[in-house]
């Protein structure tokens, strides 16, 4: 005889109501930008819990940013060309990663290289507004350092 107890803390996400899905996974996404980007939230769970929904998230924005920007020409290639070389560059980094014995899953490596993106989504979405190509270019390399300097360093290899 089985017994209908009502969950409350949803322990089977089948039956959470989609707001709640929705408000856990942007909750979820919002802890793990600040742990890889802004070194807070020093739960070293929080990016084991890896999601395909923050890196779709971080890719879409990113390439959405590139696609609106007036300078570029040939949108729609571009918006492809961006996605594909970032897939395809995250496939070299976790093929480089086995190859030094990096115990690290490839969802979980994606989720991390994803986040880590997150300086350049900042610095493209600041460049849309911004017609001036010398301070275009120095919030490009800054993101591009703070994007380098993430916790993928840290998390991939302890030595440092």
């Amino acid at each position: 005889m089985t017994r209908n107890v009502p969950l409350t803390n949803y322990e089977f996400t089948m039956d959470e109501p989609v707001k709640d899905t929705v408000i856990r996974d942007a909750k979820s996404i919002y802890k793990k930008i600040l742990y890889v980007c802004f070194h807070q939230y020093d739960d070293e769970n929080t990016i084991k819990k890896w999601d395909l929904w923050g890196s779709f998230i971080v890719y879409i924005t990113l390439s959405i940013c590139i696609f609106l920007d007036n300078e570029i020409v040939d949108k729609k290639n571009t918006f492809g060309y961006f996605f594909v070389f970032f897939f395809i560059g995250h496939i070299l980094v976790s093929l480089n990663l086995s190859l030094l014995h990096i115990n690290i899953p490839f969802f979980q490596s994606l989720c991390i290289i994803s986040y880590s993106l997150f300086p350049l989504i900042l610095s493209s979405f600041l460049n849309l507004f911004i017609s001036t190509h010398v301070l275009r270019l120095l919030f490009c390399l800054l993101s591009i350092v703070w994007s380098s300097y993430t916790r993928f360093i840290k998390i991939c290899l302890p030595i440092f």
